[in-house]
């Protein structure tokens, strides 16, 4: 049989049983398992890369448990996936291990132009790139209105200071509001306190800086709103967590992120017609938490060319399925214009401003001086230390816990 005859023939079998005739370039991507709707999402993601690109095969591969300890250990024995997500609170012990592959060379064709600038910064180290933001959340103020309308209270609003605010929070309570709202013993809920009052969280040298002075007054201010009786944890109320006190009507209002609007329109829908949103009070400069994972390269891909083609489409055309279908704040300006649900604009305006929830440490570490740090927050709360001592505590110990 000639050659030409061959290929033929070869090409007809291959069509008819459904195996490629050239061979594809498979890409593992990795990230914890999401709920129903997130994996519904994934898979229609991948199937329309694989449907788009007959040279490169993407394959979806969660990591259920410990995910970003199993990753250390794919990492180290050289089984990682080609790409995976990186929650920015654990991306500076990544970027410092020197497993991530550095971006910036091939992202010169303006795929970041459309991504806030605070969420790059969340996935850059040393002046490099290391990830792509696939989504965000950020905090803002949810409240009710009917809580407010028969306190006779005004509705809080976006531009409103934290004086402005707590005399609100000092109103409502006056008005026979028993809890105003929601306050955490948890870290990275007093940071926008911290940022909008002037203060910083560690010094230029990673130092902690909690006994500067705008930093302690503004944790002060904190742990004020408890003390006062302004604030109370979900347990308190018999909830788990805030959005369920805010869904049972417990609180006037909680400072959350978005993914209570999904909880509350399926759960509480009733009350989320009630719902008012606007961006976090502000001090002498605006300020939220920025909570947000990116698609982040294994540097030892055998596939780079492969891995980039699908960072490119993950974080564009991919994210536009994935955000439609799961629900979730697009990071792609582009992809996020056309979102006209009105509620979500105050999340989407703090991704302009807010602050990555990630703490720069000299060893990348950074999880147990939280769980220290929220510790004693929690004993400020039930005056068990003053904010004195919970600043000299953590001043004195801080280094030891971010070896």
């Amino acid at each position: 049989m000639k050659r030409s005859a061959l290929f033929v023939s070869l090409f007809l079998v291959c069509a008819l049983i459904g195996v490629p005739l050239f061979a594809q370039t498979q890409i593992r991507i990795s990230g914890w398992p999401g709920n129903p709707d997130e994996e519904a999402a994934i898979k229609a993601m991948v199937d329309a890369f694989n449907a788009k690109n007959k040279d490169i095969v993407m394959v979806w591969e969660p990591t259920p448990g410990d995910y970003n300890q199993t990753l250390k250990t794919r990492l180290a024995g050289g089984t990682a996936a080609d790409l995976f997500y990186l929650d920015v609170s654990a991306f500076e012990e990544f970027a410092r291990s020197g497993n991530l592959l550095p971006l910036d060379s091939y992202l010169k064709d303006g795929t970041l132009k459309d991504f806030p600038q605070p969420l790059i910064d969340g996935f850059t180290f040393n002046s490099r790139i290391y990830g792509i933001a696939k989504d965000f959340s950020t905090l803002s103020v949810l409240y009710n209105k009917e809580i407010f309308d028969k306190a006779k209270v005004p509705y809080p609003k976006d531009g409103m200071t934290y004086s402005e605010f707590i005399k609100m929070l000092e109103t409502l309570k006056a008005k026979g509001v028993a809890n105003p709202m929601i306050i955490n013993a948890d870290f990275n809920r007093m940071i926008p306190f911290i940022i909008a009052n002037g203060g910083r969280v560690t010094d230029d040298n990673m130092n902690i800086a909690f006994a500067e002075p705008k930093t302690k007054a503004a944790i002060q201010m904190y742990v004020n709103i408890y003390k006062k009786g302004l604030g109370v944890e979900a347990s308190s109320v018999g909830a788990g967590w805030e959005g369920e006190a805010f869904g049972k009507e417990q609180v006037a209002l909680i400072m959350s992120g978005p993914w209570c609007l999904g909880y509350l329109k399926g759960s509480f829908p009733n009350v989320y017609k009630k719902l008012g949103v606007v961006e976090m009070p502000r001090g002498t400069q605006k300020s939220t938490m920025i909570y947000t994972v990116s698609w982040s390269i294994n540097k030892q891909t055998k596939n780079r060319a492969a891995a980039i083609t699908a960072l490119k489409f993950l974080v564009s055309e991919g994210q536009r399925i994935f955000v439609e279908k799961a629900g979730v704040l697009a990071s792609n300006r582009t992809i996020a214009a056309q979102d006209k649900d009105p509620i979500k604009l105050p999340f989407y305006r703090g991704a302009e401003y807010g602050t990555a929830w990630r703490i720069k440490t000299p060893s990348g570490l950074f999880s147990r001086a939280n769980d220290e740090i929220n510790s004693r927050i929690k004993d400020a709360f039930y005056g068990k230390l003053s904010v004195d001592d919970l600043v000299k505590q953590v001043t004195e110990n801080y280094d030891s816990w971010v070896e």
